[in-house]
């Protein structure tokens, strides 16, 4: 499992509240962008690959935060929301099915 596969929007997650989901899903993003791997990234990073998405707020500092321990793998990502967890049990399919 990558990143890419935990690109989907996690309903319910732990937090119960849309502004970590979406810093959620935009570290998952840019952690797809930039080479596919889980690893820890760093406010820096984050900051300038929002930037470069063109709507970003300081705002999500807070809740950066709060998120990112719950990027850096998988076995963390499940803990997010039943959303990615789901994902890790749903079979992957080509684009030739």
């Amino acid at each position: 499992m990558k990143p890419s596969n935990f690109t989907k929007y996690p309903y319910n997650s732990v937090f119960k509240e849309s502004e970590y989901e979406t810093v959620a899903v935009n570290i998952m993003v840019i952690l797809k962008r930039t080479g596919d791997k889980f690893r820890s990234l760093s406010w820096g990073e984050y900051k300038s690959e929002r930037e470069l998405d063109g709507d970003f707020s300081l705002g999500e500092k807070s809740f950066f935060d709060q998120v990112k321990p719950y990027t850096r793998s998988k076995s963390k990502a499940v803990l997010f929301s039943k959303t990615w967890r789901d994902a890790t049990l749903t079979p992957a399919t080509s684009d030739n099915n």
